[in-house]
């Protein structure tokens, strides 16, 4: 009986992003509609036949209480990301009507998902527990991120750091909630996700973190609180049917996997000193391509001569081309740039401000995808 679940939480997700926000006012549409979906979602899972967890009932209290350290864990190093980076105020209302508002509308929408969550995950993970709690994960990631975050984002870089600040740690986070979800139900999984929700939502002050520290410490956060009930919690639940091998290696592979997604974060945002460049055009073919990530080196202007390919930025775009003359102009240095399939060179020429690397390797055909979902996107608006 899972399909009517897993039918009415995508139907909730498209209804809240297509088709509220056009029936009622903005504020009905958000804080009456969306908790009474949530409500209803909740009812429909409570009044289905229970499925039971994979965990010990006996110890199902001691996974809650793990779960709550873990949200704990989860704030304690967001907060100590704020005292490097800063803090900010709260967007959010603190008036008592607004707290009780809010308090509504994410109470609401907590218990609707993680009891639709729980249900899925027990109701499907009896042969393939691992593969079930992945794409479980992944799908209510997904839901947390609200349509219209999908399809506006443009350009390699934003695309980059809405990946990596926003999809990367939603995916961690979902992948504890989930494995809580899968070993005690959804009663643990609402006690780490609460937690995390009530600051975000509840306090006043927030860390104010940039895209490459929210993408560490929001994927290193949930990867420690699992190592944390991995290493703390899981040996003692016998009922488990998991090889004592496969309960060793699993938080490395979390561990390692969260690292190698954060530094290639970090490199797609340039921390590195090097970055990927996606090609969109076919101006610099046949030396490259369009589908082809060019990767850009940070370089002096000075260290910059003729038949180098370099990156630069106009006011509309950011445009890789090959320099084809270079002389002194009044603003200092200046190069003349044209792509190799021109029959002629750009009409402006380029200063030393405006570039911001040089081109110092090409990987053939790695950004087709990247490529395709822009054509996606693109073809979307421009039929809206």
């Amino acid at each position: 009986m899972w399909y009517p679940v897993l039918g009415a939480v995508i139907g909730i997700y498209l209804l809240i992003n297509l088709a509220l926000g056009e029936v009622f006012s903005s504020f009905v549409a958000t804080y009456v509609a969306q908790p009474i979906l949530w409500a209803l979602l909740a009812i429909l899972v409570l009044r289905l036949p229970k499925e039971r967890p994979a965990g010990k009932a006996s110890l199902r209290s001691a996974l809650i209480v793990a779960a709550l350290m873990a949200g704990v864990l989860h704030i304690v190093l967001l907060v100590t990301a704020g005292f490097i980076s800063g803090f900010g105020n709260s967007p959010y209302s603190f008036t008592p009507r607004g707290i009780i508002t809010n308090m509504f509308y994410v109470g609401s929408a907590l218990v609707g998902m993680e009891l639709s969550r729980a249900y899925l995950i027990n109701s499907l993970s009896r042969r393939y527990a691992t593969l079930v709690i992945a794409l479980v994960a992944l799908l209510y990631a997904a839901l947390a991120i609200p349509m219209r975050k999908f399809t506006g984002v443009e350009g390699a870089e934003e695309t980059v750091t809405f990946l990596g600040a926003t999809c990367l740690p939603l995916v961690a986070t979902s992948l504890l909630a989930s494995f809580l979800a899968y070993l005690g139900g959804p009663v643990p999984a609402i006690a780490y996700s609460g937690i995390i929700v009530a600051f975000e939502w509840f306090s006043p002050i927030l860390p104010d973190l940039p895209p490459m520290m929210t993408a560490l410490f929001g994927t290193v956060a949930p990867i420690v609180g699992f190592a944390l009930v991995q290493y703390g919690l899981l040996p003692a639940y016998t009922g488990i049917r998991m090889a004592r091998k496969k309960r060793t290696w699993l938080p490395v592979g979390w561990i390692a996997t969260g690292v190698v997604a954060v530094a290639i974060v970090w490199f797609a945002l340039g921390l590195f000193s090097f970055r990927p460049m996606v090609i969109y055009s076919g101006s610099m073919s046949p030396a490259l391509d369009v589908g082809d990530v060019a990767i850009v080196l940070d370089t002096s202007p000075d260290e910059i001569n003729i038949g180098d390919i370099i990156e630069y930025r106009t006011e509309e775009d950011t445009i890789i081309h090959r320099v084809v003359d270079v002389y002194d102009g009044e603003e200092g240095r200046a190069f003349i740039t044209q792509g190799d399939a021109n029959s002629s060179p750009d009409s402006d020429p380029v200063v030393a401000g405006q570039i911001t690397g040089r081109v110092v390797f090409t990987l053939p055909k790695v950004g087709w995808v990247a490529v395709g979902v822009k054509s996606l996107f693109s073809s979307s608006a421009e039929h809206d």
